[in-house]
């Protein structure tokens, strides 16, 4: 077939027939991106799921991991690690102080951390920083100026008491981020 020939039989087509044929193409077009772009946010939205079950599942079960994830978030936990107590120390006594200086002294005895003591010439120096009204953070003042003891503590309630007072956590922090702390919490 020639260029004249191909004209010819282009001319003999009716406008109509060209003009829905274009039509057909675009719809098409149209229909299959959309399409598309469906089933890549249902996938996208697939694995937004899968990451989000499997982050917590190992946030509940990993230790290590749910406190990497505190480490990261808190900049109060970033220089050591924040040593949970599993079934807290308890003293049975309702006072939050006597509960405190009980698990100070323990600290001291035990040495539960190598080469840090608590401060305790004129007795304890603290700071108490409320997080709730069931929580609270105390900072103490160790041997040592540039290290301070985080001490993590809940009041677990009871029927018409107000309440044990546990340690739940403790952490060795360095002078900078203790004061740091101490600024954000007033």
């Amino acid at each position: 077939m020639n260029v004249e020939k191909f004209a010819e039989a282009m001319n003999e087509i009716d406008d109509k027939y060209i003009m829905e044929a274009l039509e057909t193409n675009k719809s098409t077009i149209l229909r299959l991106n959309w399409w598309k772009f469906h089933k890549i946010a249902a996938c996208c939205l697939a694995i937004l799921l899968i990451t989000v079950f499997s982050f917590g599942t190992a946030l509940a079960v990993s230790a290590d991991f749910r406190q990497a994830i505190i480490s990261f978030f808190s900049p109060g936990y970033t220089e050591n690690e924040l040593h949970e107590i599993d079934e807290g120390h308890r003293s049975g006594s309702f006072s939050m102080e006597d509960t405190l200086f009980s698990f100070l002294e323990k600290f001291n005895n035990e040495n539960m951390i190598e080469d840090v003591t608590i401060k305790k010439e004129h007795g304890f120096e603290y700071i108490v920083l409320p997080n709730d009204e069931n929580s609270i953070d105390v900072i103490v003042e160790c041997t040592n100026p540039h290290d301070k003891l985080l001490v993590v503590m809940t009041n677990n309630g009871y029927a018409e008491t107000t309440g044990l007072w546990q340690v739940i956590g403790y952490q060795i922090l360095d002078s900078k981020t203790a004061n740091d702390m101490i600024a954000n919490k007033k």
